[in-house]
């Protein structure tokens, strides 16, 4: 009886270990077969980019069964990363996590060492991070129609911040601009942490943030929020206006983050990760996760991906035109 017991655990055992290896079998099926996935970020280890993407490769890895190995190539708007990227071998084992730069430098700039349109793969849009417009409490201004008429009133003489040139912040401010007719004088920083201060002290009044980045002062009541830059207003700052409803429909910026292969990747393998990926950022953990940080989590397949890219292009492009704006 006894040997017949050991007989039985061993074969549950056996049972067990088969069914894992179907398991990992069968997630590995939705991934390119590769021995390692090689996940390139457009910037430096430590920021918010990096920081997001690493807790997405760790869940892809997890669900995948597979190693996933994180390499910052940080600099140049994202062109360093990216020509890596659009040189790497085509068979899904290396992605490149990107920004809002991506879809702007080919606007901006005749130079680059890739096609964009040729040599890179659009995979699927990981996440979106709304945008929030401050004010030093010094600045009499409690509405974007009080900034606008203030801004009017005294051409030029209104600075704002931004995390840099062409970035998320920058460009919602020059799209304010487009819109009201007026000339907020932009700053741009390299990177949000050193802008803030500067903004908290009044020294640039106004600057165009992420909710996550920017909202603790807003909480402790150093700086004034008066509008956010999505079309429905946040849910963690209810009583916070749209910059839409608040005088400028159509006006709409979000900070985004998305996943690119190699261009020449077949399209069915760029499918399955993409299907991949989804699957991740569906995971409700990760959603509340990145909820913390006022991000929400995007998906879906490459098409949606590309159409938005082209869309941003588009809408980008002519801000760019009617505003002189420059890479320099």
């Amino acid at each position: 009886m006894a040997t017949t017991r050991r007989k039985l655990r061993a074969l549950d055992t056996v049972a067990g270990c088969l069914l894992s290896a179907v398991i990992s079998v069968a997630h590995a099926q939705g991934f390119p077969a590769c021995k390692t996935i090689r996940l390139v970020i457009a910037y430096p280890a430590g920021g918010p980019t990096d920081t997001q993407g690493r807790i997405i490769a760790q869940k892809l890895g997890e669900t995948l069964a597979q190693s996933i190995v994180v390499e910052n190539r940080g600099g140049g708007g994202t062109v360093i990363a990216t020509a890596f990227v659009a040189k790497a071998p085509p068979d899904g084992c290396t992605l490149l996590l990107t920004a809002a730069p991506f879809a702007i430098n080919p606007i901006v700039m005749t130079a680059l060492p890739y096609d964009t349109a040729k040599d890179l793969a659009p995979v699927t849009q990981s996440a979106r991070f709304p945008q929030m417009l401050v004010v030093h409490p010094v600045l009499p201004v409690r509405t974007v129609k009080d900034l606008v008429r203030l801004a009017a009133a005294t051409p030029g003489s209104i600075n704002y911040a931004s995390s840099g040139n062409l970035g998320t912040g920058h460009l919602a401010g020059e799209l304010l601009n487009s819109m009201a007719g007026i000339n907020l004088q932009h700053i741009s920083y390299k990177g949000s942490a050193p802008a803030q201060p500067d903004v908290i002290a009044g020294r640039v009044p106004v600057m165009f943030d992420s909710i996550g980045s920017i909202g603790q002062h807003v909480a402790a009541g150093k700086l004034r929020a008066i509008a956010v830059t999505t079309t429905v207003r946040s849910a963690q700052l209810p009583q916070v206006p749209t910059v839409a409803e608040s005088g400028f429909p159509g006006y709409e910026v979000s900070a985004w983050q998305g996943f690119v292969a190699p261009g020449a990747t077949p399209k069915e393998t760029v499918a399955r990760i993409a299907a991949e990926i989804t699957a991740v950022l569906a995971q409700k953990d990760l959603r509340e996760r990145f909820s913390l940080l006022s991000a929400e989590l995007v998906g879906g397949p490459p098409e949606q991906f590309e159409a938005f890219l082209r869309a941003e292009a588009a809408r980008w492009s002519k801000v760019i035109r009617e505003r002189n704006i420059t890479s320099e």
